[in-house]
């Protein structure tokens, strides 16, 4: 044991010891362990109203991640049909850039330049690309955010932490 005990803790700790100690769930080990002999020992030297204040906070906490856990699996499912839209109107759009492109690249007007309206038809179909440009932009954007997203929602709540938090009245209430 690391912690050290005054005389009175360690006879009350010691009337108190149980073999074998209760478990807990370890969500990093993903399987029953036993407390370590310090929580033991910290479980047996606490009041009442903390441990009945630890154990109602463990009720909520469990409901709220309960909670967390089914509203990300929707988010998740909901972003993945988003990123599935994103990505084909992404395609769609590069589509027509890239026919733009080889438009203007093509595109010559020789002695014809000087002629406004060879001037107004180019400007006008150049204002329509450059929405196409923003829009291209705007969805790339929007595939950055959704990685993004995807990424917090992989790092939120997962089952074994759930039940991690639900395994902690068992040794909280044995004492």
């Amino acid at each position: 044991m690391a912690v050290e005990l005054d005389s009175d803790e360690r006879a009350r700790v010691d009337a108190a010891r149980l073999t074998p100690r209760p478990n807990y769930y370890s969500a990093s080990l993903l399987r029953e362990t036993p407390i370590s002999e310090d929580f033991e020992a910290y479980l047996i030297l606490q009041d009442i109203a903390t441990i009945s204040s630890t154990l109602t906070w463990l009720s909520t906490s469990g409901l709220l991640a309960t909670a967390a856990i089914d509203r990300n699996a929707l988010a998740f499912d909901a972003l993945l049909m988003d990123q599935g839209d994103t990505s084909q109107q992404l395609e769609d759009v590069e589509e027509q850039t890239a026919l733009f492109e080889a438009w203007r690249s093509a595109f010559q007007a020789g002695k014809f330049s000087d002629t406004p309206e060879v001037s107004l038809i180019i400007n006008d179909l150049q204002t329509m690309a450059d929405e196409l440009f923003a829009y291209q932009d705007r969805l790339r954007h929007r595939q950055q955010v959704q990685q993004r997203i995807q990424s917090r929602l992989s790092q939120s709540v997962s089952s074994p932490q759930l039940r991690q938090l639900q395994s902690w009245p068992t040794p909280l209430l044995t004492y």
